[in-house]
């Protein structure tokens, strides 16, 4: 077994080892070899030789040739942490947690210090990946019938799953044979994350994050990677403000208003709101504990619920004459992506201003207007996102530029005639706002 012993005295030695070691330091990372991107346990094993106890025992790593470790979890031994006491002649194991993530020309040696004299060195076993190479594989499978394992006939031809966690820009991908079957062969020896996208037909991931271990020992690891229907297609979700318009520092009632339109109960539906942190996102979502985490609630097979929150206007949405909700309700333990949604504006006060940019097919995909690409003599429409009406008209000129002139402060989507956008949404505020002022370019497809 690898392993080191680190000989030294403490920051006050007691009197009876005053001219001896007072502590004794074993590191081992056992004999197994260990894989770039994985975390290993380290075992550290300290005895107190003296008859004193010892306080305040702390301990860092320093490193001296190799791939560079990266102690995750000192496990109380680390220099920002309470560090621990050890007993007159008391012997203590403690389990410490390191990774590497990248191979630099050799396995890691490193020294364990303490605040003390002497050091001990420890050498960590480790596969090079830039000899050691294998295979990866797995399926894409949609599971209908949610057991949680692959059934003949689940596998997603055409879906393509991919690795990171790799020292290439290049992300490595494989797609799906007609059975959902796929194959990553020739991959240096590490750990992989692995994932797909994009799927067909609606499928979302599995919340669960799967790995790839790739040893070098074949057929090597078989990676299921479970893909599921969106919660969407299960749960509908609506919501309404009681106004369309307020003034700073309002209170706001929400109504929410949530169905399963499934034919089986829902357990554990919660809500997360105002992912991204905005200013001008409706206040005091927080406190919604009925419905927001921690809090959740059931919704049995065909039945509906409705909540009723309060909430307050922000200050900042003076900027762009408004603001907004954007919450998503999903469950527990169910994937982050195809969870129902509910997305609200309200009118707030503000002087108007003006709005104007390019609307383009981007058909390269590297949005940018290149030649060919703007959408020309074509109507375009501004419309409020509060309620829905036309607030301006326009044509896009030969360079597919669109002016709407001065409008009312708030938000807006751009429709144009024939068009659709190409990501989500093509919306633009109008008001006082950092970027309300500039042009934008919004990419559009048939």
């Amino acid at each position: 077994m690898l392993a080191a012993v680190l000989v030294t005295g403490a920051l006050a030695a007691p009197a009876a080892h005053a001219d001896g070691p007072s502590l004794l330091i074993t590191a081992s990372a056992g004999d197994a070899p260990q894989l770039v991107g994985r975390p290993f346990p380290i075992t550290l094993t300290l005895t107190n030789t003296t008859d004193q106890p010892l306080t305040d025992v702390k301990l860092w790593d320093e490193h001296l040739s190799g791939s560079w470790l990266s102690i995750q979890d000192w496990g109380g031994l680390g220099g920002s942490q309470a560090g621990v006491t050890l007993d007159p002649g008391a012997t203590r194991s403690f389990t410490i947690t390191a990774v590497v993530w990248s191979w630099n020309s050799g396995v890691p040696h490193e020294r364990i210090r303490g605040a003390w004299d002497q050091a001990g060195d420890l050498v960590v076993p480790l596969l090079d990946p830039t000899t050691t190479h294998g295979r990866a594989s797995g399926v894409v499978y949609g599971d209908r019938n949610e057991n949680g394992a692959f059934d003949a006939g689940e596998g997603l031809p055409g879906a393509v799953a991919f690795l990171w966690g790799t020292s290439s820009a290049n992300q490595i991908e494989a797609t799906a044979d007609a059975d959902g079957h796929f194959v990553f062969t020739d991959l240096p020896a590490q750990r992989y994350g692995i994932a797909t996208r994009p799927l067909p037909d609606g499928w979302v991931p599995d919340a669960v994050q799967q790995y790839a271990d790739v040893d070098g020992s074949d057929p090597g690891p078989s990676v299921p990677l479970r893909v599921l229907r969106p919660l969407s297609e299960k749960l509908h979700a609506t919501g309404s403000f009681d106004r369309t318009t307020y003034q700073v520092g309002d209170t706001v009632q929400v109504t929410f208003t949530l169905t399963n339109v499934s034919a089986g109960d829902l357990h554990g539906i919660t809500a997360g709101c105002d992912r991204f942190g905005s200013d001008d996102h409706l206040l005091g979502w927080p406190d919604w504990t009925d419905i927001v985490a921690p809090g959740a609630f059931d919704l049995a097979a065909g039945r509906t619920r409705t909540f009723t929150e309060t909430g307050t206007v922000p200050a900042a949405a003076t900027a762009s004459g408004s603001f907004y909700l954007a919450c998503d309700f999903g469950l527990a333990r169910g994937p982050g992506n195809g969870s129902p949604t509910v997305g609200l504006f309200a009118h707030v006060p503000a002087p108007p201003g003006t709005t104007g940019g390019v609307v383009y097919h981007d058909d390269n995909a590297n949005y940018t207007v290149d030649p060919g690409e703007p959408i020309t003599g074509t109507a375009v429409e501004l419309v409020d996102r509060v309620d829905g009406s036309v607030a301006a008209t326009a044509v896009s000129d030969a360079q597919g530029h669109v002016a709407f002139g001065t409008v009312p402060a708030g938000p807006y989507s751009v429709r144009v005639d024939g068009w659709r956008p190409a990501e989500d949404s093509a919306d633009v505020a109008v008001g006082t706002c950092r970027f309300c002022d500039q042009d934008w370019a919004l990419p559009y497809r048939r």
